[in-house]
């Protein structure tokens, strides 16, 4: 018995089984198999298999006439990258922008348009670095956040942070995700400032949008992540942000298993804000992203003289200093029900309670 006189419904079924790959070429079989390669149920599901796309949308969030066309733009706008790489990193965005809707959308509204590789392509001039193909596609889908018309104050921290901070005594911290001539820029400013050589090949990814001086660096080379210490402005002292066993080659565009420490950064800020462990904090008018966690084990609960409770703590790098064992890690202990200019400032000697800093604090924001 020949496909042709197998019925529609039977060779719907069996396109579905095939993918969105082999369905294109069967659609040049015949008239009949190119129609029915055509049906929008099929290629809705392709959407939503692949791309989790319950609408026809571009990767702008632009619409579009139909999921066959939906699919074929997605697959043309990045060919040049491993398509379960792509899957992963829409997936990351999807998660942070799902709970920025519901939570905070005034943050939402910050994230930038995806860059072009263009633009891409003129960082990497620029700057004379390659960057991961991780950290590629996270521009690709946004451009860091936009924050127009936000004042640098010298007192308090703008609170539109993606990755959000802390705050205790005079110590304010909000750190967000720079667009890429922000990148740009504040590379080329420390480098001249840290007299670094021409051929540092970090770049800073994110910073805090208050005086005070806290800036994560992507390594382009190996693809780990690092946040600036106390020593920073004077020997470029930085400590690893992401456990480096857990990253792959970054570079390599025949493998689909690349993950480098900045989507496993932001994969972990997903989970970590869907999980409750990290909530907003309103204190007065200013609200903002508090990276004090507020679950078990991360979070205490006791009673004291028949009072009730919670306490947690943060880890500090910017107030840390590898080369003075007593200050080796600082901590901030945090009470939600005390005011933030009472909360205890922390330092534990790294060499007797700490293992490693990646192993005893995993993920660093």
């Amino acid at each position: 018995m020949g496909l042709e006189t197998v019925g529609d419904l039977a060779l719907n079924t069996i396109l579905t089984k095939l993918g969105p790959k082999e369905t294109a070429k069967v659609s040049c079989v015949s008239k009949r198999f190119k129609d029915l390669a055509s049906e929008e149920s099929l290629w809705s599901l392709f959407c939503r298999q692949d791309l989790d796309l319950s609408a026809p949308l571009d990767h702008h969030r632009n619409p579009l006439p139909s999921f066959k066309a939906t699919y074929k733009l997605w697959r043309e706008a990045f060919h040049m990258y491993p398509w379960p790489l792509v899957k992963r990193v829409k997936s990351c965005w999807d998660r942070l922008r799902s709970w920025l809707t519901t939570n905070f959308p005034e943050v939402k509204a910050t994230l930038g348009k995806g860059a072009s590789e263009g633009k891409i392509q003129e960082l990497e001039k620029k700057l004379k670095v390659k960057l991961p193909l991780p950290t590629r596609l996270l521009y690709r889908f946004h451009d860091g956040q936009n924050l127009p018309g936000q004042k640098r104050s010298s007192v308090l921290p703008g609170p539109l942070g993606l990755i959000g901070g802390y705050h205790f005594y005079n110590h304010w911290v909000n750190v967000y995700l720079l667009p890429l001539h922000e990148v740009i820029i504040k590379t080329q400013q420390l480098v001249r400032h840290l007299n670094l050589p021409s051929t540092f090949k970090y770049i800073v990814v994110a910073a805090s949008s208050s005086h005070i001086g806290k800036f994560f660096f992507l390594n382009c080379s190996d693809g780990q992540l690092y946040v600036g210490t106390q020593n920073l402005p004077t020997d470029a002292e930085m400590m690893p942000c992401v456990p480096q066993a857990l990253i792959s080659p970054v570079h390599d565009l025949n493998s689909d298993q690349q993950q480098d420490a900045m989507l496993l950064w932001l994969e972990e800020h997903g989970r970590r804000l869907h999980n409750g462990n990290i909530k907003l904090l309103s204190e007065g008018n200013i609200k903002s992203i508090s990276q004090f966690p507020e679950e078990s084990p991360l979070c205490s609960t006791a009673v004291t003289s028949g009072v009730k409770v919670r306490a947690s703590a943060v880890f500090v790098p910017e107030a840390s200093n590898l080369q003075d064992i007593s200050r080796a890690y600082v901590f901030c202990l945090f009470n939600p029900h005390v005011p933030s200019t009472r909360r205890m400032h922390h330092q534990w000697n790294a060499l007797r309670l700490l293992p490693t800093a990646h192993e005893a604090l995993g993920y660093q924001c």
